[in-house]
């Protein structure tokens, strides 16, 4: 067993100096007399000088063992080599003849070296005296400047291989769960899509009937929609993350589209007040279908948070010539948190959780959609005091 006191990679003629230097300074720590200290360093270096020229990978470790009853200081040398690569050789034979026990193997392309030197008796060296050692080398630091380059280089690099690891892990575990949520998601579509139609089919059969069963239809409906347009956004998620989500742009006039989708926005929030005002005229190039998914969850996320009864906003205008469109409305409005998380996959407000449903999805999805036209969206709020979101698209076409 030995008590590692330091250790060093072997790369070049600059370490072959530092692994002198530590030997000498260890022997010394230990008590030795100059002239064995000399030899045990010259030793390690004559090894090290070998495996520096004529191997790569080398290691030195620098310790105190135990070897038949007596404390031995030992140096440990290991390097890859290749098929010339010989232990006859002047470093290694010099060596042999400075330290009592010199010990090398060579096999499968790796070799190890072993110096030991018995250490005195009188020097009275025990567990307690190593660990006095271990933290003298410790307290003192790098021996030399370059010594301190190379520690601080190990350290980067050690960190970049555990950030590696951690990314690596990171996106195995996304992966899965993008692969789970499409799985999902699919599952799911087509039995919510039977439920939806059998739902319809049965209120068509109680049409003019008011009782029990129209209100218990009714919920069941209503339900089933939530439950389509969570599918939705999953199978949206899944997409996105895939790179599938595909768009049919066409070259639109704006205002027109506009003021069509917006026809029926006082359906989707029955219990607020809709405005709208449309203050553009121009043409931009969008997918129809994906800027109405942005601009209803926009307005449902407004009235989801904001009181029934209360007004809800929409602006459409040009500002620094590109056509906006901002939704404002009246409700809770959001901490600096969750104002500068709002547009992350999946995120919500741990005190809004139990009371709000939801996902954090939409806002995630709109802001991929809207990014991937090539525009921006925007956040501003005060807690109490409503919340505005906004989103620019470039012009397409004329106007």
């Amino acid at each position: 067993m030995i008590s590692t006191l330091t250790s060093t990679t072997l790369e070049n003629e600059m370490d072959l100096i530092l692994a002198y230097k530590k030997s000498i300074r260890i022997a010394e720590l230990i008590g030795l007399a100059i002239s064995t200290r000399t030899a045990f360093a010259t030793a390690v270096s004559e090894v090290c000088r070998e495996v520096i020229d004529k191997a790569f990978d080398g290691m030195l470790s620098i310790g105190i063992s135990m070897r038949d009853g007596r404390f031995v200081l030992s140096a440990h040398i290991t390097a890859n080599v290749d098929e010339h690569f010989r232990v006859a050789n002047d470093g290694f034979d010099y060596a042999r003849r400075l330290i009592p026990t010199f010990t090398s193997t060579l096999q499968s392309g790796l070799v190890e070296v072993g110096l030991h030197l018995k250490i005195p008796l009188s020097l009275r060296v025990d567990q307690m005296k190593i660990e006095r050692i271990k933290d003298d080398l410790h307290l003192e630091g790098p021996i030399n400047a370059y010594e301190e380059i190379k520690l601080r280089n190990a350290e980067l690099s050690q960190q970049n291989v555990e950030t590696e690891e951690a990314l690596m892990q990171s996106t195995s575990l996304n992966k899965q769960k993008n692969e789970f949520i499409s799985m999902a998601s699919h599952e799911l579509n087509s039995p919510v899509t039977i439920l939806l139609s059998y739902t319809q089919l049965a209120k068509r059969l109680d049409e003019g009937k008011e009782g029990r069963m129209t209100e218990y239809l009714n919920k069941i409906h209503q339900q089933s929609e939530k439950m389509a347009r969570l599918v939705k956004q999953l199978l949206d998620i899944s997409k996105i993350e895939s790179g599938q989500l595909n768009y049919n742009m066409v070259d639109t006039s704006f205002r027109e589209y506009l003021e069509g989708v917006f026809d029926s926005m006082c359906m989707l929030v029955p219990r607020h007040i809709v405005h709208v005002d449309v203050e553009l005229d121009c043409s931009v190039t969008i997918d129809q279908l994906r800027i109405e998914q942005v601009i209803t969850n926009l307005v449902s996320n407004a009235a989801k948070y904001s009181d029934p009864g209360t007004n809800i906003y929409i602006r459409c205008f040009m500002s620094e010539g590109k056509p906006w469109v901002e939704v404002r409305d009246e409700g809770i409005g959001m901490t600096t948190d969750t104002l500068q998380r709002v547009f992350e996959k999946f995120y919500r407000n741990q005190d809004l959780k139990n009371k709000y449903q939801g996902l954090g999805i939409g806002l995630y999805v709109a802001s991929r959609i809207i990014a991937d036209h090539n525009g921006n969206i925007y956040a501003s709020s005060r807690p109490g005091k409503g919340s505005a979101f906004s989103f620019s698209l470039p012009l397409g076409g004329t106007s």
